[in-house]
């Protein structure tokens, strides 16, 4: 993690908190109007665009020896499935970042613990997740079940060596975001930032998808992923949470 291709987002030496790998993820993203994305995302965040297009993603991937510093892997809250929807943000100029409208996750102990510690807005929810030869596949119920059904199933292959993005490009736009963004209080933001190298990447074919996780959000109503993205994933270590 800290040898040369790592990025951070260190800030006065801040020390890591935290471990834990991204498992083989899905990267769909979709172009997505600025003004569908306003409402949903709090205004002292600019909605960063590439080329005039803003954009939403869902990422299916496991979470994979998630610990503390100084502490040990702990049963139930280390490994599990998690998926994601997120849009693409800056505070006030700053460095580019991750706004998400939901995260899903497997482990209802870690939704519980993330959504009241630091008001992500994590789901506890079925999941599952397979590979026969070289077809993958991933499938996720938010729970309870609502009117809204919150759901996804997806099937894809894999194809081609590993790269990473080039800077410039909308591939690396999309994926080389080092803080994320939530709701605290009065008005304020909790910023995270992570460390990872960068993010090597594959393209992908036969993809097949079902999901309901935009209406469940709010988000406009998703047809095909405009592209779609696979990384094996990488080793992320966190800073301590700023309030902003």
């Amino acid at each position: 993690m800290r040898g040369p291709g790592a990025h951070a987002a260190r800030e006065g030496g801040a020390p890591v908190i935290g471990y834990q790998r991204w498992d083989s993820l899905l990267f769909l993203h979709w172009r997505v109007p600025v003004a569908a994305l306003r409402p949903l995302v709090p205004g002292r965040l600019e909605i960063d665009t590439f080329e005039g297009n803003a954009y939403v993603t869902l990422t299916p991937f496991t979470v994979v020896g998630a610990r503390l510093r100084f502490l040990p892997r702990l049963p139930g809250v280390s490994t599990f499935h998690e998926l994601n929807a997120r849009t693409y943000v800056r505070l006030e100029g700053g460095e580019p970042g991750i706004w998400f409208f939901s995260l899903d996750a497997a482990s209802a102990v870690a939704a519980a613990i993330a959504r009241v510690s630091l008001r992500l807005p994590y789901f506890a929810a079925r999941m599952s997740r397979s590979r026969t030869a070289d077809q993958l596949r991933f499938a996720s119920e938010r729970l309870p079940r609502a009117i809204l059904r919150a759901s996804f199933e997806a099937s894809w292959r894999v194809e081609g060596s590993s790269s990473s993005a080039s800077p410039g490009t909308l591939q690396h736009f999309l994926v080389e975001r080092y803080q994320l963004f939530s709701r605290a209080i009065l008005g304020k933001l909790w910023r995270g930032p992570v460390a990872h190298r960068p993010w090597p990447l594959q393209a992908v074919r036969d993809l097949r998808l079902e999901q309901t996780i935009d209406v469940a959000d709010g988000l406009p109503k998703l047809g095909e992923p405009d592209l779609a993205q696979y990384s094996e994933g990488v080793d992320v270590e966190f800073f301590p949470f700023l309030l902003v």
